[in-house]
């Protein structure tokens, strides 16, 4: 749902199964993705990409989704940040060099 833009809709299915399965990183960081589409759930959504990255610390996809959200929110030193860390990991990301590059433009 959330793939096709049904945010709203995909919201009580994410946080579901976040509920039910706790350790599965990937429900944490989408259902933080799907939060970051309302402003007001702005924190609930960074502690969602947030838990995720504890769960499973070298996800690159993880990091992108953080490093955008952060964007999005203009945290940009924040974006930074997260994409220095995912560059360390695995250098040759190039989605997220090409989002590192933007922000220094």
């Amino acid at each position: 749902m959330l793939v096709d833009g049904e945010v709203e809709e995909s919201l009580p299915f994410l946080a579901r199964a976040v509920h039910y399965a706790p350790k599965n990183a990937r429900f944490h960081a989408y259902y933080g993705k799907a939060l970051s589409f309302d402003e007001s759930k702005r924190h609930k959504a960074e502690s969602e990409m947030q838990a995720a990255l504890k769960l499973d610390p070298n996800n690159p996809t993880f990091r992108i989704l953080l490093a955008e959200f952060y964007i999005q929110f203009n945290l940009l030193k924040r974006a930074e940040g997260e994409l220095t860390r995912l560059l360390a990991v695995f250098p040759s990301n190039r989605e997220a060099q090409d989002l590192l590059d933007s922000l220094k433009n």
